[in-house]
Formats: structure tokens, sequence, C-alpha cells
């Protein structure tokens, strides 16, 4: 599927992956459904995306709330038609040790919610929605979702478990029309990392390469990427 011409909802898109995405789909004179949480920034990234060719429809939905994002895909659908590809972006985590208060109950729930919950609310009503028609959900885990890491023990179970999801819809769902791809990026440069909680820095991605890898993978319907090669081996 070439990502040029179609209609594209990303969550998570005021910043980092998200937003390097949608900027790179701006030109492929698509429509372009942009969610996050922070109202000013889709703003903004709306402008970018509207100069450079593309129609833009934004929405500030908080995307762990199950009848929030119900209610923002029925008035997308009813705007703008069939979405073509949805690619399930939200998420997000805080370092933490399990066994200190920073790993309560209430903070590894809620990380299960960013990362999980997010991906959860929006992909049972799209597989409704896309059913029997040609189309794409993408979802960003993470090459964290095969170990416990330490620092974010919660953050690896969320994306274990949206990579144990996404495996089922794909087997379940294998003549619906309905492509599943799982992304796993190592890690990039964005405003939400901490490089020197990287081992080594050459591990490091530029937010560019990790854009382009994603958006190759999505246009081929890969089942999974995991990149850059030097984290895909060991896995």
């Amino acid at each position: 599927m070439k990502l040029q011409h179609k209609t594209i909802l990303i969550t998570g898109a005021t910043s980092g992956l998200g937003r390097g995405m949608a900027l790179a789909l701006a030109g492929g004179s698509n429509v372009l459904v942009v969610t996050g949480r922070r109202e000013a920034l889709l703003e903004t990234l709306r402008a970018e995306i509207e100069a450079r060719g593309s129609r833009c429809i934004t929405a500030a939905v908080d995307a762990t709330d199950t009848k929030a994002v119900a209610a923002h895909l029925a008035d997308v659908i009813a705007s703008v038609g069939r979405i073509d590809v949805a690619i399930l972006n939200a998420g997000g985590s805080k370092p933490h040790v399990m066994g200190t208060p920073d790993a309560s109950a209430e903070e590894l729930l809620g990380n299960m919610a960013r990362n999980y919950g997010s991906l959860v609310n929006y992909l049972c009503p799209l597989i409704d929605h896309m059913r029997g028609h040609d189309s794409t959900i993408a979802y960003t885990s993470s090459p964290a979702g095969f170990f416990g890491l330490p620092k974010s023990g919660g953050y690896s179970a969320a994306k274990a478990a949206g990579r144990t999801l996404l495996d089922s819809a794909r087997v379940e769902l294998g003549q619906s029309g309905i492509r599943f791809v799982t992304l796993y990026p190592g890690f990039t440069y964005t405003d939400s990392m901490d490089p020197d909680a990287v081992p080594f820095k050459w591990l490091i991605l530029q937010p560019e390469r990790a854009v382009r890898e994603m958006l190759w993978a999505i246009e081929k319907g890969r089942s999974h990427h995991i990149f850059p090669r030097r984290i895909a081996w060991p896995i």
C-alpha cells in the first residue's frame, strides 16, 4: 500500500515519532487525522501539514478514555468516510525501579493504560470499521516488549501485551483484508528520551531514520519490523 492519497489516522501525533510520521506523510496528498492530548501542539502540526499539501483534521483526545476514543472515531468516520491506515502510536513512560515508590501499583497500572489501554481503545472499533476492506493497522511497540528491561518493567509489560494482542489479531483476522504491522523502533532521539539512560550512545537512532523505517514497513505490510539490525539481531 503506497501511503499517498489515503486517509490516515495517527495517535500520539503531537511529538516524537508520531509527529515525524505525520509530517513525512503530509507530502503525499493524504487526509491526515492526528490526535494527542495537547491541543496547541496539534494546531501547530495542522498548519505544517496543510502547508505541505495534505488535508489535516485534529482532535485533542485522551487515548486512555474508551468512550472519548469511540466518540472521536465516530466523528471522524462521519466526516471523512473510510480510514485506510491507522498508526497507533500513543504511549510513553517514566523510568521506575520495582520495589521503590516510583513503581507503585497506581503508576504501573497507569503505565499499562497509557501504553496498552490506548491501543485497545482504538484497535477494537477500528477492526469493526476496517474489516472487509484493504486496510492497515500499525502499532508502535518497542524492543522492550521482548525483555523485562531495568527501570522499564511496566513499559516492557505493556508493550509485550500489545505485541501479543496484535499477534492474535493477525491470526484470527487473516482473511479480513486488514494488515497488522507491529513496529519496534530502537532507542531514538525524541523529547521524552534521556540519552544518559542508554548504555551505549551508538545504539541511538536519529528520528528521521526511525520514521523512514516505520513508514517503509507500513507500505510493505510487514508483520513485524525491528530496527536497527544491531538491536534486531539479539532479539
